[in-house]
């Protein structure tokens, strides 16, 4: 059984499932170099099928993983093209207008005519309708054209392409994606901005099987997040994390009287959300009450009014459920500092957060549902390495192409040892490694990754001015050893740590080996806890370094130039490197140094 999951949203991604098991999954920016490109992935379905050799002819199923698109937010490719200065326009002459002047809005329609958000590029479907058809006919003739694309692209049947609901994705991936035993009865828990109708849903998972117990369009808690982005002049749908890692700096009296602010507005009502306080909208009311709040304190009282939702709601459900195990995905689930306190409620004792929960995720949730309606149970992830495999073939070329190995500029090891890398390392050379199946997803976990020595703090600020061009207060993140791990994290729970899903308290070691991969000011780390048999060529380097040095982990931020893509192949990477102060390369098992 052979099922194809797409998702045409934020990151537009495919998936392919054999009999239960994901065999690829990989986002259409990874080939486009578009970050967060949107639409429909068909150069990577096409990749989907040359990397694992299935045939179009084998495709039992295609599913979708929204029900009701939108057509004009993928004709105008809104959240891949919108610049800053595009959200706050919208604000103004779309929102404004509806919510606050009661006057209709022509935002949209006026889109349509500029040539930036017209751009037929990496487009593939026929918008044709949208110039005949009236638009309470859209929905239903753009899921005929979403079924003729595959036929086009794939050549079979339109009837093979179904939908499904879009948070019914996001639960299936959370639990049949996590390591839960089915036996067990636990809570599944969504919660994103929006999609096909609802932000937040409740499941009952009992004897491997879901049931929907309840939905909400009221959790506006990513959605007001999102808005607070917009008003801290960075970008919505890309910069949250940005808002999340500034929280920590601000002082509690500096945070208050935004967070005050906040509390007036959403609370929790049993299962559901409601308003104490209704906003008129959730941009320009935030705009007039936070004035004269500083902007760290606006990050800090967001982040912590979010999580003491969060904390309470997430209590009153395994409370109702009586329960004690949760599974949960959805844009709010990337999130880590928010997973950090709803671990700690007391009443959950197993928290699971699959890899990369955001949109990303549904194509594999959305192939998870077709498995179950077919009989066939789905096999939870060990890992997140999907995507590409980069080919010896590949680092051949790019040595030959470029002339490297004839260059002085650059030294050429082949069939690099562990050691040397570790040596490398303790000089605190900053290291990219692209090597092997990439991986799923918004984290890096090794394969297309950044590593250097954690304990050297400057390596923090140079990653920062001279490879990753991003802002100062900025974190990165640690790669632990298994056996490691207990050393350096907070984690009486013994929660699963793989993915890079969820924030952990550290130790006072920790604070001297990892110095430069925790958050500079309270401490925390996202880590990758890493076991030997999930990247045994990756384990082996930090298993060197830590007998060189005594550190038992790695700093690992994503192989990329900010605002671009994590790279996906040999050309991709050797691009980071020539274009930045990155120190050496390894490409697969060929290590590449500046001189």
């Amino acid at each position: 059984m052979i099922i194809l999951g797409i998702n045409e949203e934020h990151n537009s991604t495919a998936a392919l499932n054999k009999d239960g098991k994901i065999i690829y999954c990989a986002s259409e920016e990874r080939i486009s170099r578009i970050k967060n490109d949107n639409g429909y992935p068909w150069q990577t379905i096409n990749n989907a099928l040359k990397e694992t050799g299935i045939k179009t002819s084998q495709i039992d199923q295609v599913v979708y993983t929204v029900k009701e698109q939108d057509p004009i937010a993928l004709k105008t490719k809104r959240i891949t093209r919108f610049k800053i200065s595009d959200y706050i326009r919208e604000m103004h002459e779309h929102w404004k207008p509806i919510l606050l002047e009661n006057k209709p809005s022509h935002f949209y329609e006026n889109l349509l005519k500029e040539s930036r958000f017209n751009d037929e590029n990496n487009q593939y479907y026929n918008f044709d309708f949208i110039k005949t058809t009236p638009r309470n006919k859209w929905v239903e003739v753009f899921n005929q054209e979403r079924k003729n694309i595959v036929a086009r692209q794939l050549n079979i049947n339109p009837e093979k392409v179904i939908f499904h609901d879009h948070h019914q994705c996001h639960a299936y991936y959370a639990y049949y994606a996590s390591i839960i035993n089915r036996r067990t009865r636990a809570a599944v828990i969504t919660a994103d901005g929006w999609g096909d109708g609802y932000n937040a849903t409740i499941w009952l998972a009992e004897n491997g099987k879901l049931k929907k117990i309840f939905g909400t369009k009221l959790c506006n808690l990513a959605r007001i997040y999102r808005f607070i982005t917009l008003l801290l002049g960075m970008k919505p749908f890309e910069h949250e994390y940005k808002v999340m890692g500034l929280a920590p700096y601000a002082k509690n009296y500096i945070a208050k009287p935004a967070y005050n602010v906040f509390k007036k507005t959403l609370i929790v009502d049993g299962l559901d959300f409601k308003w104490q306080e209704k906003p008129s909208d959730l941009y320009f009311y935030f705009q007039k009450k936070l004035e004269g709040c500083r902007f760290d304190g606006i990050a800090a009282g967001l982040q912590k009014w979010t999580e003491d939702l969060l904390v309470e709601w997430f209590s009153n459900i395994v409370n109702h459920l009586k329960v004690d195990t949760v599974a949960y995905s959805g844009g709010l689930s990337m999130n880590v500092k928010n997973n950090q306190v709803i671990n700690q409620i007391p009443q959950i004792k197993n928290f699971f957060i699959p890899p990369s929960g955001g949109d990303e995720s549904t194509a594999i949730g959305a192939s998870y549902i077709a498995s179950i309606e077919k009989s066939v149970i789905p096999i939870p992830l060990s890992s997140a390495y999907l995507g590409y495999t980069i080919t010896n073939q590949e680092i051949e070329d790019l040595l030959d192409n470029n002339k490297i190995i004839d260059n002085p500029y650059y030294q050429v090891i082949f069939n690099v040892s562990p050691s040397k890398i570790a040596s490398l390392l303790d000089q605190n050379k900053i290291i990219a490694r692209c090597a092997g199946p990439m991986e799923f997803g918004a984290r890096a976990l090794g394969n297309r990754s950044i590593i250097c020595n954690p304990s050297c703090f400057e390596n923090l600020r140079l990653i920062n001015e001279k490879i990753k061009f991003r802002d100062f207060w900025m974190p990165f993140t640690p790669t632990i050893l298994d056996y490691r791990a207990s050393d350096y994290l907070i984690n009486p729970k013994n929660t699963s740590a793989s993915f890079m899903t969820i924030a952990f308290d550290t130790t006072s070691l920790a604070r001297q080996h990892l110095a430069a991969a925790i958050h500079p000011y309270d401490f925390t780390a996202r880590p990758q806890v890493l076991t030997k048999d999930i990247n045994p060529d990756y384990y082996a380097i930090i298993e060197a370094f830590a007998k060189k040095t005594g550190i038992g982990g790695v700093l690992n931020t994503s192989l990329n130039l900010h605002g671009q893509p994590i790279d996906r192949n040999a050309s991709d990477a050797w691009h980071t490197f020539t274009h930045s102060d990155l120190d050496a390369i390894i490409l697969n098992k060929t290590l590449i140094i500046k001189n």
